[in-house]
């Protein structure tokens, strides 16, 4: 296989190439031909409705469900078919809707886990986590769970995260941001998230799911511009 190819924008590089995807559960379209290309020092967001095929998109790329068809090629090699440890384990990392720990270990088990080329002790700085390290995490609130979920996704170049800031109270939201800035500076981030604003806010690119096809993906300027998005997906937001 191939290396990395370039990503098209000065010297970004391509390090995961979707082409074509397709998904179906019975009679069910969840993805209909995606293909999206994720570069490194590239911040994206994926919007779209309830459906859309966000985090169906997730799981196929990280092994959870297998694509029907098409290609997913993390750096060089197409990794459809491999088993989600394996794709973790070679740099893609996740979170999930549902707050994803192992409850019967502390904060510093878990991290400690799930870090094989990382400090786990830089993780739960970074984190905020060395006050609660040794607390278990059936303890905590779903803060400081989302934090260590996030811890447990650090070990990896390439960070899905599906609506992390999903139950944050208003507060709480701003010191995410913060870490995610900050991991974002080493890491590429993809995130799944509903709130218009926070996306914009966070990401460098945008891309819009509808009805399991790209509906569109750019800037910020180009999103909002584009009628059709208008029309099928953003309507009255607020932007």
């Amino acid at each position: 296989m191939s290396g990395p190819t370039s990503g098209g924008r000065g010297d970004k590089m391509t390090v995961l190439s979707i082409s074509d995807i397709k998904k179906t559960f019975g009679g069910i379209v969840a993805l209909d031909g995606v293909s999206i290309d994720i570069e490194d020092g590239v911040t994206y967001a994926i919007i779209g409705s309830n459906g859309a095929g966000k985090t169906t998109l997730f799981n196929c790329i990280t092994g959870y469900h297998r694509p029907d068809s098409g290609s997913i090629v993390f750096e060089g090699a197409d990794i459809v078919g491999e088993r989600p440890h394996d794709i973790a384990r070679k740099g893609i990392r996740r979170t999930f809707q549902e707050v994803n720990v192992f409850d019967e270990l502390t904060v510093a088990e878990n991290i400690t886990l799930a870090s094989y080329t990382v400090d786990p002790y830089e993780v739960m700085s970074t984190l905020d986590l060395l006050d609660i390290s040794d607390k278990y995490t059936d303890e905590l609130t779903l803060f400081e769970r989302k934090r260590v979920a996030l811890g447990l996704a650090m070990d990896g170049r390439l960070l899905l995260l599906d609506e992390i800031f999903s139950g944050l109270n208003p507060s709480e939201k701003p010191e995410m941001k913060e870490y995610l800035g900050e991991i974002g500076e080493e890491k590429i981030l993809v995130l799944i998230e509903h709130d218009i604003e926070t996306a914009f806010e966070l990401s460098d690119q945008v891309i819009v799911l509808h009805r399991g096809r790209v509906l569109g993906k750019g800037t910020h300027e180009e999103i909002t511009n584009n009628d059709e998005i208008r029309e099928k997906y953003l309507g009255e937001r607020t932007i």
